[in-house]
């Protein structure tokens, strides 16, 4: 088959669908496209080439698949749900693939389109293309299962290889996902149950990998506030401006925000929606109170953002309840959990004095050494200075 760049795959290039059976997943279609830069075109846009659908006889699709959710489970993931907004035809081409009026092949034609066209509209110039494979696979004999659509953009020079024209994969011991620029996960059974409604566990996942652009979001319609981090951060300022408008005290604010620590804690990796968050303050709330179920609104109304459903890290939740303390000549940088500050004369192991001019850390017994080993003691550093 003559493959057509900027068209879809002829119907007689189709290959039978059957899925390729694996101890965990069948494999029901699987197709590579290629997009990369028209070095003959002023300005060098986008184009786009689509392949054959690929030979499931063979276990090159499963071996793949299983590599890259691999790197799902490893890596830090986006969550969310579709945009909403009418522009986005992402989700009724899903619901035509979970119904069977279009073929995966068709849906990536239509899917790679959107993506070059967004990619022209980046504002970044080193954006850079890649070789795309849509794979629509299932759990291995649950029949009641739609399967999982992945979307996986890997470097057109890397480990994974294909065919030159077809797009077919080879085979590669090891697979190697350090190729992989992004990569998104729609589960499918998730997405009929839950859109268009925006709570609930995510349908939609995204990993970053050598690439950080958002075009691969912005194209497939998800609806995109801030990152996990910036989500983290702003939950516990927003739990802090909700205690402090509310004049819940600093009792209340103390526990809650300890509470708050330690469900994200228990959940470092997993998805954490801002509704388990307000569910966490409102055990905190006496019985039948007025603000009862109202923080995520708050948060949301008051310009906190924050998405709706986030991925934390141990490094993102201590960075979020700590403050970073440096003076103007940066003679000094340290960071302190806002919790162990207080004012002199407090139980807190850090503390200031009434004007907050000076800090107070208490030392260690090896930060002493240290900068004893530096300065000396006490008696030579006068002598020093005389």
């Amino acid at each position: 088959m003559n493959n057509k760049v900027g068209t879809e795959v002829s119907e007689d290039s189709k290959s039978e669908k059957t899925p390729t059976a694996s101890p965990s997943i069948s494999v029901l279609a699987a197709i590579t496209a290629s997009l990369e830069r028209d070095k003959e075109t002023k300005g060098h846009p986008f184009k786009y080439q689509v392949g054959n659908t690929w030979n499931l006889k063979n276990n090159v699709s499963t071996e793949f698949v299983e590599q890259i959710q691999k790197k799902f489970r490893r890596k830090n993931k986006f969550h969310s749900y579709f945009s909403g907004l009418p522009s986005n035809k992402t989700p009724d081409g899903l619901k035509k693939l979970i119904s069977g009026d279009i073929a995966l092949d068709d849906l990536a034609v239509e899917l790679i389109k959107i993506l070059t066209i967004t990619a022209n509209e980046s504002e970044s110039r080193n954006l850079v293309g890649g070789n795309i494979v849509f794979m629509h696979y299932k759990t291995f004999g649950d029949y009641e299962d739609h399967g999982r659509l992945m979307i996986v953009m890997v470097d057109k020079k890397g480990a994974f290889e294909f065919e030159e024209g077809t797009l077919q994969p080879r085979r590669l011991q090891p697979i190697d996902t350090d190729a992989l620029r992004q990569a998104a996960m729609f589960d499918l059974t998730l997405f009929l149950e839950i859109h268009p409604k925006k709570e609930g566990s995510a349908y939609l996942h995204f990993i970053d990998g050598k690439s950080k652009a958002e075009f691969f979001k912005t194209a497939l319609g998800c609806d995109i506030k801030v990152t996990n981090q910036q989500s983290v951060n702003n939950v516990f300022e927003a739990i802090k401006k909700f205690s402090n408008e509310n004049k819940l005290g600093p009792a209340f604010l103390k526990k809650v925000t300890e509470k708050v620590y330690e469900h994200i804690e228990k959940n470092l990796g997993k998805q954490v929606s801002l509704v388990e968050i307000q569910q966490v303050i409102d055990k905190g709330l006496p019985a039948g109170h007025k603000l009862t179920a109202t923080f995520a609104k708050y948060a949301n109304e008051n310009g906190f953002q924050i998405n709706s459903v986030f991925e934390a890290t141990r490094q993102a939740l201590e960075k979020s309840i700590s403050i970073k303390i440096t003076d103007f000549n940066s003679n000094y940088s340290v960071s302190v959990k806002a919790a162990s500050i207080g004012y002199a004369g407090s139980n807190k192991p850090v503390q200031v004095d009434d004007e907050l001019t000076y800090l107070k850390i208490p030392l260690s017994e090896a930060d002493r050494e240290k900068i004893k080993a530096s300065i000396g003691d006490h008696e030579s550093s006068d002598e020093d200075s005389n």
